[in-house]
């Protein structure tokens, strides 16, 4: 086993915002949801089969720690996952729950 990078105080702090912002099901189904393509609350909403002020509330945490960017089209405001980083995470969260 190799020792992994040092990381300080302030990192560590932001590593546990991350990990506790993807620590509920709704938000990684969110987030495995927005890998696939930008959506808005209500088209979230209906995939998680959840009302739209849930995910909203979930939104807000995820747009937080990170993990995803909102980008307004007019009327509509659509979600993305802030990077490829994020859907590396959520692949090896994944992969690792899997067994």
């Amino acid at each position: 086993m190799t020792a992994g990078p040092v990381a300080d105080e302030a990192v560590l702090r932001r590593a546990v915002q991350v990990l506790r912002a993807m620590a509920y099901e709704h938000r990684l189904h969110i987030l495995v949801e927005l890998r696939r393509a930008g959506a808005t609350p209500s088209a979230l909403a209906d995939a998680l089969a959840v009302h739209p002020t849930v995910v909203s509330h979930h939104l807000r945490d995820l747009t937080h720690a990170g993990l995803v960017r909102r980008r307004r089209d007019g009327r509509h405001v659509y979600y993305h996952v802030a990077g490829e980083f994020v859907g590396v995470l959520v692949d090896e969260v994944l992969r690792h729950a899997g067994g």
